[in-house]
């Protein structure tokens, strides 16, 4: 069974409006921490034929990203388009967490805009976000700008954080 994860839900209008933008970027404070966060991106969305909501099917993603921090402020980002590590720059926007990497005149942008679940404890383990590669340079002096005039060209998807407050596994052999 294919799991789906109803990302759709959140379109532009909403995103404006929606409570979590407006707590700022300190909802994101668990991803920025994390050593490791995963991206999923789509090309579009697929549609539920039962409900007509818009999906993003698990496992059905046209690339993927992969960070791992190197400080608060800095990455390295692997991503299936392209070979090799590169680095990248966090950037904590009013309302969106940005990954920046730049590269010979192209930017490639990762932007968190909100929580899409969350755990038992009420920890977010999941995120919405979308990629998208542009020159515009505004992006380094005003992410969320640039975010919210090119997000329609972007492409839909997740990301997850992995290994938050766990403890490294022992040597040792169970007794």
């Amino acid at each position: 069974m294919k799991t789906l994860v109803t990302a759709g839900i959140l379109c532009c209008a909403v995103l404006a409006a929606c409570p979590a933008a407006a707590q700022g970027t300190t909802q994101f404070d668990n991803l920025v921490r994390s050593p490791y966060v995963h991206c999923a991106f789509y090309r579009e969305y697929e549609i539920d034929p039962r409900t007509g909501d818009r999906l993003l099917v698990e496992g059905r993603s046209n690339s993927l990203m992969h960070y791992q921090r190197r400080s608060d402020v800095s990455m390295r980002a692997i991503d299936t388009r392209r070979a090799g590590a590169r680095n990248a720059t966090v950037f904590r926007g009013k309302k969106y967490l940005h990954f920046i990497e730049y590269s010979a005149g192209l930017y490639v942008v990762t932007t968190i805009y909100a929580c899409l679940d969350r755990d038992a404890q009420g920890t977010c383990i999941n995120y919405g976000a979308v990629n998208a590669r542009h020159f515009d340079a505004r992006v380094l002096r005003d992410p969320d700008a640039v975010y919210e005039e090119l997000q329609a060209h972007a492409e839909p998807g997740f990301c997850d954080h992995s290994f938050i407050n766990l403890q490294e596994a022992s040597r040792k052999p169970p007794q």
